[in-house]
């Protein structure tokens, strides 16, 4: 007995508790006499309630299991770090909420977030899809009002009339009048030796006013061009963000904290994406365990 009235720690065995817990943390516990020196001394130093209470605070009653050997133990000091329950980024029950999400994210960004359930990504994903088939319609209407108003003109001032193929308004804004246009034409078939083309009849032909009228229209056509090739545009964004929901959904299939976990070459990689408005970021981790 001590000063104090308790027990006197008993050194050998503890240092013999050490150096099996080190084995067994090392990589040990693979060897018989191990586990069950541990178990021995770990009652006899620590008391069956105290060890009953840190074991369960290691495990945390997360099922974590290694495997050492070919066997699955429990991994009470998480240098396996991998979670036995079939509901992490490699048990086999979450490949098909993996499918279904990025699947449904693909046809309907957002659709995938939803299926998970994270509402506020899927209603941010769908909200910006929204806003760009919007904006690719808007761009479209524009685009042919402005195309519309330069005919409109075109028949005001050069003497137009009827539909045409694209290529001959172009012609209009490129030249003075038809006859200037049917010119060019012959100047180009004798240069190239083959019979002349495209020619311009009577019932088609135009005249500008003048020169002002006629830069009036190719700036009428210009902006409609323009709003195409912003309507265009708006598909690549739709692509992106359809790859973005589809990887974000794939990545939170199963998981609420939206990361994707995996184990390359011993060591364990944490993946995490947060495509918020607020607070977007991305983040990678790579550790490894001893």
């Amino acid at each position: 007995m001590d000063r104090h009235g308790g027990n006197r720690w008993n050194w050998g065995r503890a240092g013999r508790f050490v150096a099996l817990a080190v084995a067994l943390a090392c990589g040990g516990a693979g060897s018989a006499w191990a586990q069950a020196g541990f178990t021995a001394i770990e009652h006899e130093v620590l008391g069956s309630q105290a060890r009953a209470s840190w074991r369960s605070a290691i495990r945390d009653d997360l099922g974590r299991m290694q495997d050492i050997g070919g066997t699955r133990v429990p991994d009470e000091f998480g240098a396996g770090r991998r979670r036995d329950d079939g509901k992490g980024p490699s048990g086999p029950g979450n490949l098909g909420r993996k499918l279904a999400a990025g699947g449904l994210s693909l046809v309907l960004p957002g659709a995938g977030q939803y299926y998970n359930g994270r509402h506020e990504r899927a209603y941010l994903m769908a909200g910006i899809e929204a806003g760009i088939w919007t904006a690719w319609l808007a761009f479209d209407h524009y685009g042919d009002s402005r195309m519309s108003a330069s005919r409109e003109w075109a028949g005001l001032y050069a003497g137009t009339s009827g539909d045409h193929a694209d290529t001959y308004w172009q012609s209009v804004g490129m030249f003075t009048d038809s006859d200037a246009y049917n010119d060019s034409r012959y100047r180009e078939a004798r240069a190239t030796g083959e019979d002349v083309s495209g020619l311009v009849d009577a019932g088609d032909a135009w005249i500008w006013d003048n020169e002002d009228r006629r830069y009036g229209y190719a700036i009428l056509r210009a902006k409609g061009n323009s709003a195409y090739d912003r309507r265009d545009f708006m598909i690549l964004f739709a692509v992106l963000n359809r790859a973005v929901s589809v990887f974000d959904a794939v990545v939170g299939a199963g998981r609420h904290d939206g990361q994707a976990q995996a184990r390359v070459l011993g060591m364990d990689v944490e993946l995490e994406v947060n495509p918020a408005a607020s607070d977007p970021y991305a983040r990678c981790v790579v550790s490894r365990g001893f």
